[in-house]
């Protein structure tokens, strides 16, 4: 089974951070110890990912969304 086809069966089809549905893309989070590949990445939508990867175009206001991820 592919780690889009596994992330998208944990995630439940929405991003991990926000609940987005669309858009969403695997994220590789680095290091990691567990060999699983899964383990090592979330499924993330492109305002998430985004902003992840260029912390200049943060959004404090779409980071609340942690408190119910989290």
């Amino acid at each position: 089974m592919s780690i889009e086809r596994i992330l998208n069966k944990r995630s439940g089809a929405i991003c991990e951070l926000c609940g987005h549905e669309e858009n969403l893309t695997v994220y590789s989070i680095q290091p990691i110890q567990d060999h699983r590949k899964e383990n090592g990445s979330l499924f993330g939508c492109n305002t998430c990912l985004e902003q992840i990867e260029n912390p200049e175009k943060t959004d404090p206001n779409h980071w609340r969304c942690l408190n119910n991820s989290m």
